[in-house]
């Protein structure tokens, strides 16, 4: 169904939100959540990858900073990277984000988001940082993974996305799993660009669901929009589309762009929903 309206929230866009804070401050804590607990969603890609020693080290000093700041929640980290969702007190989840910066300087890159004013009984209540192959289960770990450096889609902030949702030349691809997309999903404007949903049960089956000559065709001279939650999945989706369309003939898109944050940023920006449903 669509999303409701919501008095409470603010009947325009807010820019500031959809603003990453790669190479920028930290937002600062508001008063009126100086007492209350915050969410941190983040990930970043390290290229090349760490080597198995690199790796170890790094969950290592991850798990480090982590527990010197008072920080609970879950991750994962892979020779590639990072992904995690944690938890704490603002200005503690703050003294994290900056320990990673000062550790290793790709973390200045990083797209830290911050969400203050969350309960202390909705934090989590311990923290486990785990050590994985792959960051996401698209079986493209190693040397099968393209490569982000060459082959990454362009950065969207969300009110560039949502302008760019109103082409009627592009299409919007979900590259969530089908349960993810039932709970909420972009809806472009009836005149704008046309949504394609993969309908996959896991991301494992995008790779496959791209190669199709089905899928090619409907995406071929189109300029390719994608989304998924938090943006980690988008980045390796549209550098795949960005491999296969360097050597295939028959699949040229206009353009591969994400949503840089997600779906998630894009709420926080369009608080009113506008082109996402609910």
């Amino acid at each position: 169904m669509a999303h409701k309206k919501n008095s409470s929230k603010p009947d325009f866009p807010v820019h500031e939100n959809a603003r990453a804070v790669c190479h920028r401050n930290l937002p600062p804590v508001k008063p009126e959540h100086r007492h209350d607990g915050a969410i941190l969603l983040f990930y970043q890609y390290i290229e090349p990858i760490w080597t198995k020693t690199e790796h170890k080290k790094a969950l290592k000093k991850v798990i480090e900073i982590a527990t010197k700041n008072n920080i609970t929640g879950r991750g994962r980290v892979a020779q590639e990277g990072l992904n995690c969702t944690l938890t704490g007190k603002p200005d503690d989840i703050r003294s994290f984000c900056y320990g990673l910066r000062e550790w290793q300087d790709i973390f200045n890159e990083t797209d830290f988001k911050i969400t203050d004013g969350t309960p202390f009984e909705k934090l989590f209540k311990s923290l486990s940082i785990k050590k994985a192959n792959e960051l996401v289960a698209y079986g493209l770990a190693g040397d099968k993974a393209p490569s982000l450096k060459k082959f990454a889609g362009t950065h969207l902030e969300a009110d560039e996305y949502h302008k760019a949702m109103q082409d009627p030349d592009a299409v919007v691809i979900d590259v969530r799993n089908a349960y993810e997309s039932t709970i909420g999903a972009f809806k472009p404007p009836e005149s704008g660009a046309t949504l394609i949903d993969p309908k996959m049960r896991n991301s494992v089956e995008f790779p496959k669901w791209l190669n199709s000559k089905e899928t090619q065709e409907r995406i071929n001279g189109k300029k390719v929009l994608m989304y998924c939650t938090g943006g980690i999945r988008c980045e390796r989706a549209t550098a795949l589309l960005n491999q296969m369309s360097e050597v295939m003939k028959d699949l040229k898109p206009k353009g591969v762009y994400h949503c840089r944050g997600g779906i998630e940023r894009y709420v926080k920006t369009f608080p009113q929903g506008n082109y996402s449903v609910i």
